[in-house]
C-alpha cells in the first residue's frame, strides 16, 4: 500500500509534471503528498557568485548577498504554495517543507520515511548540463531505499505497465509492488523477460504468473531476444506502455549508490516513466 508520497518540488516543467502525477497516484491511495523543495547550497559556491576579488576562493554562505539567498528562498516557497493549492484542489492531503543542503542527499535521506518518491526527470538547474537525466534525479534513484518514480513532461494515465522481469530479488520486489498499483489503478501488465533460453524465460514467466494470478489483472507476457537495453525501446513501440518498471542493483546499505548498468541505462533514455525499485 501507499501511504505517502515524497514530491521533489522545483521550478521545472518537469517537476510540474511530477506534481500533477503525484496527485494523480495520491488521489487512487489515498495517500498523503509531502511536497519539498531543497535549497541547493552547491549553488552558492557556483562561479556566477565567486568574489573575482579572491578568484580562487568562494564566498561562505554565512557571508553571502542575503538578497540572494532571500530569493531563492521566494521561489521555492512559491513553488510550494502551488504544490498546495494544486493538492487541495484535487483533494490530497498535502504538507509541503523547504530544506537545506544537497538535494539528493535530502530527498533520498527522507524518502526513507515515505512510500514512494516521485521526482521529474529533469530540474529546473538541468539547461547547465548536457545529460539526458537531471543530476539530483540521478543522485535520489542512487542513494534512495525508496521507490522512485521518474516522470517524463507529460502526466501519464497509469493505465499499462511494463515490469522487466528476471527472478531476481529486486525484480521480485517491483513485481509486487506493480501488482498492488495495477490493481488500485485498473491498470494492464506486461511482465517482460529478456535473454536467456526459451525454457529458462519461460521458468521465469510461470513463477511471475503465478505470483499475479490472484490479483485478476490483465497480463500478458512478453521474451525478448537480447538484452533489454537494445530491445526494450523497440518493443515500447509495438507494445506501449505508461510506466517502464524495474529493479535497480545494490539494495543493502553498502551498495546503495550502485545502479545495475540496464536501469542506469534505461531511466535515461526510455520516452515514458520509468519506476525504478531497490
Amino acid at each position: 500500500m501507499i501511504k505517502s508520497i515524497l514530491l521533489a518540488a522545483d521550478a521545472s516543467r518537469h517537476a510540474v509534471t511530477a506534481r500533477d502525477q503525484a496527485i494523480v497516484l495520491a488521489k487512487a491511495y489515498d495517500a498523503k503528498l509531502i511536497a519539498v523543495s531543497v535549497l541547493d547550497v552547491r549553488l552558492l559556491e557556483m562561479p556566477p557568485y565567486l568574489d573575482y576579488a579572491y578568484p580562487f576562493e568562494t564566498i561562505a554562505i554565512s557571508q553571502f548577498p542575503v538578497e540572494l539567498l532571500e530569493g531563492f528562498r521566494v521561489k521555492a516557497e512559491r513553488v510550494l504554495e502551488d504544490t498546495r493549492l494544486a493538492a487541495v484542489d484535487e483533494e490530497v492531503a498535502v504538507e509541503t517543507r523547504l530544506e537545506e543542503g544537497v538535494p539528493g542527499e535530502v530527498l533520498a535521506d527522507l524518502g526513507d520515511t515515505t512510500d514512494i518518491i516521485v521526482i521529474g526527470k529533469r530540474g529546473e538547474h538541468a539547461k547547465w548540463g548536457k545529460d539526458l537525466l537531471g543530476s539530483i534525479t540521478e543522485g535520489v534513484v542512487r542513494r534512495a531505499a525508496t521507490p522512485v518514480l521518474i516522470t517524463e513532461l507529460e502526466v501519464s494515465p497509469l493505465r499499462s505497465f511494463a515490469v522487466l522481469y528476471d527472478g531476481s530479488h529486486p525484480a521480485n520486489r517491483t513485481l509486487k509492488l506493480v501488482a498492488n498499483m495495477a490493481t488500485r489503478l485498473q491498470a494492464s501488465l506486461q511482465i517482460l523477460t529478456a535473454g536467456g533460453k526459451a525454457e529458462e524465460v519461460a521458468q521465469l514467466q510461470d513463477g511471475a504468473r503465478r505470483y499475479l494470478e490472484p490479483f485478476g489483472l490483465s497480463v500478458s507476457y512478453h521474451g525478448l531476444k537480447g538484452g533489454p537495453v537494445q530491445v526494450l525501446p523497440e518493443h515500447l513501440k509495438k507494445e506501449p506502455a505508461d510506466v517502464v518498471a524495474m529493479g535497480k542493483k545494490g539494495h543493502s546499505l553498502l551498495q546503495r549508490l550502485i545502479l545495475g548498468s540496464t536501469a542506469e541505462h534505461l531511466m535515461r533514455v526510455l520516452p515514458v516513466p520509468v519506476l525504478l525499485v531497490p
